[in-house]
C-alpha cells in the first residue's frame, strides 16, 4: 500500500528532477505523483510505499524540502486527507 506526503519545492528548472534522483538514488520508488497548481507554487504530492515512508521524509528534510503528511497524523494509516484524500475517497460530505 502506499502513503502520501506534500512537498514544496522551489518552482524552477529542476527543482522536481533533484528531489525524484534523491529518492531514486535511494532506492525509494515513488508511486504516485500529482502536482495541482490550486495548491500553490511548488506544491508537489508523492505517494511511496508505506515502508519507505519513514526515509523518504527524512531524505526530503535533509535536502531542505518542506514535507507535510498528507494523513492527519504520522501514525494513522486510514487515508489521507485534503486534495489526495478527495482523489482516493471522494469529497467530504
Amino acid at each position: 500500500m502506499s502513503t502520501w506526503f506534500t512537498a514544496t519545492i522551489t518552482p524552477a528548472a529542476g527543482s522536481l528532477t533533484a528531489i525524484t534522483s534523491a529518492l531514486a538514488a535511494e532506492k525509494i520508488a515513488i508511486e504516485g505523483i500529482v502536482g495541482s497548481p490550486e495548491s500553490g507554487d511548488g506544491v508537489v504530492h508523492l505517494a511511496v510505499a508505506d515502508g519507505e515512508r519513514g526515509r523518504a521524509l527524512a531524505l526530503l528534510a535533509a535536502l531542505g524540502v518542506a514535507v507535510q503528511s498528507d494523513k492527519g497524523a504520522a501514525d494513522e494509516s486510514d487515508g489521507a486527507d485534503g486534495l489526495i484524500g478527495a482523489i482516493l475517497n471522494g469529497p467530504r460530505t
